[in-house]
């Protein structure tokens, strides 16, 4: 998460007929779990929710989560410049103190990946350390070497990661990403957030129940479909 706007890239056009077969059987379990790597805020830490709690509680600033309709979202909301650097700088330096939760079903997902081999998560975030605390303190159980965490510094770095891992999904939210990283074979998965809802080609998810289906699970790690019939409980 940085205050600074990326350039725009060119975007790729609409997917063909193939490819929007090729997304459709995406759907339905097909991804190993060795090609899919996941962002860490805005798909795994619900962060821009305690962005908005604190500028709302502690800045006394007028603002909803569904207001952030821009990933860049000075352009949307009326915040000081200075309150929010010092909010984003108390974020990226001290996520677990700042009480940054994950967003539902992600912790589930991510246990049962770790039974399929090791976890990647890349993050734009400049350091990794604080937020590599924050997620090992909420995969607690997680054999700490099966958490792969890479932190770029830019959303551009990503791509080479993702390359060199062999990944070849990768969810993410922010949509300037996602065109680059098609631009580079990585299929985007984008999890849906208020400010990715412009129209776009891509994968789209609303949930990490919604990944979970996605997987090509092995017969040993779990019943596949827990989290779906957890969500039916609920209703």
């Amino acid at each position: 998460m940085k205050i600074e706007r990326f350039e725009d890239i060119v975007r790729p056009g609409n997917l063909s007929r193939c490819e929007e077969k090729k997304r459709g059987q995406e759907r339905v379990g097909n991804i190993s779990p060795r090609e899919l790597a996941f962002d860490i805020d805005g798909v795994l830490a619900d962060t821009f929710r305690v962005f908005v709690e604190t500028a709302r509680n502690q800045y006394h600033v007028q603002v909803a989560y569904e207001d952030i309709t821009e990933y860049d979202f000075r352009k949307v909301i009326d915040i000081d410049i200075e309150i929010a650097r010092d909010i984003i700088e108390r974020i990226l330096d001290h996520p677990i103190q700042m009480g940054i939760r994950p967003i539902e079903g992600a912790v589930e997902v991510l246990r049962l990946l770790a039974g399929e081999g090791p976890i990647l998560l890349v993050t734009a975030r400049p350091g990794r350390s604080a937020i590599y605390e924050w997620v090992l303190q909420h995969l607690q159980g997680v054999d700490s070497n099966l958490i792969r965490l890479e932190a770029t510094g830019t959303h551009e770095e990503k791509v080479p990661i993702l390359l060199k891992h062999g990944i070849r999904y990768f969810v993410e939210d922010r949509l300037d990403t996602c065109y680059l990283l098609a631009t580079a074979q990585v299929t985007p998965i984008v999890f849906e957030q208020p400010w990715n809802q412009k129209p776009h080609p891509f994968i789209r998810v609303r949930s990490w129940a919604e990944i979970e289906q996605m997987i090509a699970w092995s017969g040993s790690t779990y019943a596949k479909g827990c989290l779906r019939d957890a969500s039916q409980k609920k209703s």
